[in-house]
């Protein structure tokens, strides 16, 4: 085996041993649960002098599977959906399209644009119609927008790049804050399902999903001989899902409408909270270098590999499942560290993934070794699995139920506007590319300064 199959084996051994350990950790804490309220059961009565029926009680076991076995299926289908498309918009557009390079890119732009706007308004509507609503919609804009790479008209492509902008921000705000708030209403923080750990489990299983998504699309795609192929698929993903929403799911709203809340709201737009700010300067510095990342690290590695004087091609397919590997053993080190084990607080949790991500990106400047490289990217990845679970809970923890979709939507303003800047700057070469590293090293270095002052625990 060459280098990156030994990295993806060691990956995939060590993922699952402690999958198999989690899963062993969870059975243990499920049982000692259920014999709490089977002990509880004996010792109630009711007034006739029957025990009383509390198998799905608010804060018990039983409505804490019940909730996971309607949250997580419906998570895994939206997310397959997701990575599904990702791996083959561009290549789509410019290769099977024969779309010029700058029609590509304004594409990709009206995408982020439409995601920026659209978060102006879509959270305050989920808060207001109700967040199971906006969910469904979610699966409709994008089977829409999936539908529309089935044509060739311009104007058509463009609409459903707009959709898919607009699908991108409610599947980063809506699921989230429905989540959130079921967990909160069923009063599942009286069991042993943690939010931390249900946010720990989600970045596990989207990377689970992002590597099976990827070779299901690649076969796809040489069965089919066309690269639309995977969009619909998604389209199969999203029904199922949908169904499931609308029969097990039930609706949470916000607290709109009263003059106090939306005073709060206005406030908190407007910065005066200061922890919201800082979710925001982190959200916009940390998944801004992210997308950059992805955008810049196939070249560097290809850089890499020229100045080691290799002349093999590399293999993408097996360094993006070993990057998959880092974020699910990054999301694993998550639940581990914060739940588990209980080392640190979870603001010191995403200040030290913040500054780990910030010598990651730094370090691939002053160390060229291809295998280095490698290594400090997957470090990377690392770090994105254990910030995506550390931000959701932090999140569930600052922003009230009653705005949540607002305030989750608002938040992805400065990420978008970050994102359009960045295309519309992008220059290809190593110097710019290194200009691009440590600028993002830089702003995520002050990102965990100010997580440290602001963020409270």
């Amino acid at each position: 085996m060459d280098f990156y199959q030994i990295n993806l084996v060691a990956f995939v051994l060590l993922n699952g041993s402690m999958v198999y350990r989690q899963y062993r950790q969870d059975k243990r804490a499920e049982l000692s649960e259920k014999i709490q309220e089977f002990d509880s059961e004996n010792d109630t009565e009711s007034d006739e002098g029957h025990i009383a029926k509390v198998d799905l009680a608010p804060g018990s076991a039983s409505s804490a599977k019940q909730f996971t076995n309607i949250f997580f299926p419906v998570y895994v289908l939206v997310w397959g959906a997701d990575w599904l498309q990702g791996p083959f918009i561009y290549t789509l557009y410019k290769d099977e399209k024969k779309l010029p390079e700058e029609i590509v890119a304004r594409l990709f732009t009206t995408g982020f644009l439409a995601g920026a706007v659209s978060a102006l308004f879509v959270g305050s509507l989920a808060d207001r119609f109700g967040r199971k609503n906006a969910c469904l919609a979610f699966c409709a804009i994008t089977t829409l927008s999936c539908l529309s790479v089935l044509s060739n008209n311009i104007s058509v492509l463009f609409v459903g790049r707009a959709l898919g902008g607009l699908g991108t921000t409610l599947m980063y705000t809506v699921f989230e804050a429905w989540m959130v708030t079921e967990y909160n209403q069923r009063g599942l923080e009286r069991t042993s399902l943690k939010l931390s750990t249900i946010f720990g489990r989600m970045i596990t299983l989207s990377s689970v999903v992002a590597v099976l998504a990827g070779l299901v699309g690649q076969v796809l795609v040489s069965w089919t001989g066309t690269k639309c192929a995977p969009f619909v698929a998604s389209i199969c993903c999203l029904a199922p899902a949908s169904l499931i929403i609308s029969r097990k799911w039930s609706e949470n709203f916000g607290d709109g409408g009263a003059p106090k809340e939306k005073k709060d709201s206005l406030k908190l737009l407007l910065g005066v909270d200061k922890q919201i700010l800082t979710l925001g300067l982190t959200s916009c510095c940390f998944e801004g270098s992210m997308y950059l990342f992805i955008f810049f690290w196939s070249p560097a590695l290809k850089s890499s590999h020229i100045l080691a004087h290799h002349h093999s091609a590399l293999p993408f397919g097996i360094i993006f499942a070993s990057f998959m590997g880092a974020m699910m053993l990054g999301s694993m080190l998550f639940t581990k560290i914060l739940t588990d084990k209980r080392w640190m607080t979870c603001r010191e949790l995403l200040q030290a993934v913040v500054t780990l991500a910030s010598g990651s990106l730094l370090f691939t400047i002053f160390f060229r070794s291809e295998y280095v490289t490698f290594w400090l990217f997957c470090l990377f990845e690392a770090c994105v699995g254990m910030y995506f679970p550390a931000m959701g809970y932090q999140k569930g923890k600052v922003v009230a139920d009653g705005e949540r979709a607002h305030i989750y939507g608002l938040l992805r303003i400065p990420f978008n506007i970050f994102v359009v800047v960045a295309l519309s700057l992008t220059k290809e070469g190593d110097a710019y590319r290194e200009v691009i590293f440590m600028t993002c090293s830089g702003l995520l270095l002050i990102v965990s300064a100010v997580v440290g002052v602001f963020l409270h625990d």
